[in-house]
């Protein structure tokens, strides 16, 4: 019962939303719903008492003008509530992708992001996002209607035997309910698989897509990833393969006992009809009658448990739409008059995570110091980043902006006033002048200054090209050419702070010299805090943050930290030689 009750209310929330797409179009398919519904009914009664009357030698004119308008209003609404339900399932699509993404707008943390069962729960309402609103319609839809056809159907043959309707009913019910089950096994089943489905499909585009096609030849992986495929392929088809079978066998049992009681109540209905009981009508309406409610039986069942499979995608979609993160949006807002950003005894661990990765770090950063953060792989620069972006809030600790609590700012208008610039930088399928602007407002002189700054003045001539051979117009950038473009894209955002997290790590020598001369010079009245491996650019820095093992190992200017701090020394050294 709790399961049922489950499902109506999943259903509930469903219409709900269907209304909130469309108020128009929605109440215009309920209207007709019905209608639809109940022609079939209409024609069913109309014929049967036009064969009464015709055998009773009656005037027939009255029920054959019935029964012809019923049957042309049961061919003409499917029509027209298919043209409406279209445009439903339009809307409905729109609406629920655009209240994803907006969610997604509004988690200004990356927390969700680091729960592995997220990105199950997101591969399932991906997948689902462009289909799912239409088997909610349409079988929503369905329901609906053969609800009340079949409703209507055995209160006729109520009217002649009470208990054959109440027979066909209990034969309905378990029916439902188990197909009910076993849909929501599957759907289970599929979630549990979702791990498995992104696997499949990460294999699949390694064969088949660009980004690997190189080193897939070069290393001849195809025979390994296709083997791999075939082996995880049969794993994840197996529970599937034995819910079907499970619903193949049910399907064939309660089908046969529909058909046993369809057969029970033709023989009655003969044994009335050969008594005189009743006019030889009532055997054309039975015969109507059973078509409509076997059919309509098997379609119920069928269309009910796929709805129900759908409603468990908005039950996944619903608590998607229902997260609350535990980062907390402040009131206060950051014009941007920047003075002082201080961190006191900050410690950080990742959420799901119960590793410690930064330990109580103190630091102090005045407006237009140019801080470098060096430090050996996995010793937190990246990490710090993050938490001075606020995508994460710190464990323990604090950071001040101003003196005050940076969770007291509102997470947009404190990001406004940054600029940034990551070692896994965006590549976005756009045009250059979207790429660099990032969709932000801007004029073509601007794009223009920013690709010139950083080296990529040849793509100024033609701003509109995409940057992506998968549409017309493209091209394919290099992965130094990319990383150009990340740092034109960060100095068209004019900020107050600008973080640059490993901005050189694909560029040449020369490019990476200038870059840092772009950033780190006296003309450059902006903060900067910028992490790298190359050791050459600490001399530009004002002070050099030295993190080792998500500690502060040492905080001075770079010449102070050589003569003071061996381990700085010898990190200076080795990287030093390598990079000559």
């Amino acid at each position: 019962m709790q399961k049922v009750i489950s499902y109506f209310r999943l259903l509930f929330q469903t219409y709900k939303m269907f209304f909130k797409a469309t108020l128009l179009i929605a109440l215009t398919v309920v209207i007709l719903t019905p209608l639809e519904a109940l022609a079939p009914v209409l024609a069913v009664r109309a014929g049967q008492q036009l064969v009464d009357l015709l055998n009773e030698q009656r005037p027939y004119m009255y029920f054959f003008v019935l029964w012809a308008f019923a049957t042309l209003i049961s061919q003409v609404l499917p029509v027209v509530g298919t043209n409406f339900q279209g445009m439903l399932t339009d809307k409905l699509t729109g609406f629920i992708k655009l209240s994803m993404m907006r969610k997604s707008q509004q988690l200004h943390s990356l927390e969700l992001f680091d729960d592995s069962d997220f990105f199950d729960d997101l591969e399932v309402l991906n997948e689902g996002a462009s289909w799912r609103p239409v088997n909610l319609i349409v079988f929503g839809v369905s329901i609906l209607r053969e609800s009340i056809m079949l409703w209507g159907m055995l209160l006729l043959l109520g009217k002649y035997n009470i208990w054959l309707a109440l027979l066909l009913v209990a034969v309905l019910i378990p029916q439902t309910l188990v197909a009910y089950r076993i849909q929501q096994e599957a759907f289970e089943t599929m979630v549990t698989r979702s791990k498995q489905a992104r696997k499949l499909n990460y294999l699949s585009s390694l064969l088949l897509e660009r980004t690997d096609a190189k080193e897939v030849r070069l290393f001849e992986m195809f025979s390994a990833v296709i083997a791999r495929y075939q082996r995880l392929f049969t794993l994840a088809q197996k529970n599937v393969d034995q819910i079907r079978r499970k619903q193949m066998l049910l399907a064939l049992i309660f089908l046969s006992l529909t058909v046993s009681v369809s057969v029970v109540g033709f023989f009655w209905f003969i044994t009335q009809v050969q008594t005189k009981q009743l006019g030889i009508g009532s055997l054309l309406l039975y015969i109507s009658v059973i078509a409509y409610l076997v059919e309509g039986m098997a379609r119920l069942v069928e269309d009910a448990s796929l709805l129900y499979d759908s409603l468990l995608w908005v039950k996944k979609y619903q608590h998607f739409l229902d997260f609350k993160e535990t980062q907390n949006e402040g009131e206060l807002e950051f014009s941007g008059d920047f003075k002082i950003l201080k961190l006191e005894q900050v410690s950080f661990t990742y959420p799901f995570s119960t590793i410690e990765v930064l330990h109580q770090i103190d630091l102090e950063i005045k407006a237009g110091e140019k801080i470098a953060i060096v430090g050996e792989n996995g010793s937190g620069k990246s990490t710090l980043v993050k938490l001075l972006l606020r995508y994460y809030d710190p464990s323990q600790g604090k950071i001040l902006l101003n003196g005050t609590d940076l969770r007291k700012y509102r997470c947009e208008s404190y990001r406004k006033q940054l600029s940034a610039a990551f070692q896994d930088f965006s590549c976005f399928k756009l045009d250059v002048v979207d790429n660099v602007s990032a969709l932000a407002k801007t004029s073509p002189e601007k794009i223009k200054s920013c690709l010139k700054h950083v080296g990529l003045a040849e793509l100024a001539n033609d701003l509109q090209q995409n940057l992506s051979k998968e549409f017309d117009h493209g091209t394919e950038l290099s992965g130094g050419q990319w990383q150009k473009i990340a740092l034109a894209r960060c100095l068209h955002k004019k900020g107050a702070i600008y973080f640059l997290d490993e901005p050189t790590s694909a560029l040449d020598a020369r490019s990476e010299q200038q870059m840092y001369q772009m950033f780190l010079t006296k003309d450059m009245t902006e903060t900067v805090l910028f992490v790298t491996h190359r050791m050459s650019a600490v001399t530009l820095a004002d002070r050099v943050l030295f993190l080792r093992a998500g500690k502060v190992a040492g905080l001075a200017p770079h010449t102070e930290l050589l003569q003071t701090d061996p381990a700085y020394r010898e990190l200076y050294q080795l990287q030093k030689e390598a990079y000559q």
